[in-house]
């Protein structure tokens, strides 16, 4: 007796994905008639539109970086014909920045101006930089458990605190101590 069924190529992805569909499917589907609400379309559309902004933020950042940067590739090259030419070496006292520490201290600030621009006034550096210190605690946290290991999540929580005190002490808590 011949068999009449002739072996077809099986394609295994689609048979993978299928299955796949199977198993999500009563995870997908709430999540896909949630998105036709209006508030989680308005969110949706406000995550593209924030997306857009720090695309076009880095975009001029990484052009004014590299404008900086030309600039002061110039700079370092005069002061070092200058010094070499006089022989003369500058020394910075304690009292004062340096002009590298003023150039940083301009930059984050700008940044940090473009940060809340691109937020509508909702977030800055002095918000992020802790968040961010406490992102990376709770992950390791996560990943390590416990376990000390070379930055621990502590180290990092504690960064993220005191950062955050830091960052935003006022006015009020300055005349208070």
């Amino acid at each position: 007796m011949t068999s009449t069924f002739e072996q077809e190529q099986i394609n295994v992805p689609e048979i993978v994905e299928s299955i796949t569909g199977l198993i999500f499917a009563p995870v997908i589907l709430p999540l896909a008639a949630a998105v036709h609400q209006p508030t989680v379309q308005t969110a949706i559309k406000s995550g593209i539109a924030i997306s857009q902004r720090c695309k076009e933020a880095l975009a001029e950042t990484q052009e004014v970086i590299e404008n900086l940067a030309a600039e002061v590739n110039t700079e370092l090259i005069n002061n070092k014909q200058a010094e070499f030419e006089s022989g003369y070496t500058r020394i910075h006292t304690s009292d004062d920045k340096s002009e590298v520490a003023k150039d940083l201290i301009n930059i984050l600030s700008d940044f940090n101006v473009d940060v809340e621009n691109l937020s509508d006034g909702v977030i800055d550096l002095r918000v992020l930089v802790p968040l961010g210190f406490g992102a990376m605690a709770a992950r390791q946290l996560v990943v390590k458990g416990l376990q000390i290991d070379e930055i621990p999540w502590y180290t990092l929580a504690w960064y993220a605190f005191d950062s955050f005190v830091k960052l935003n002490v006022t006015s009020e808590s300055k005349s208070k101590t």
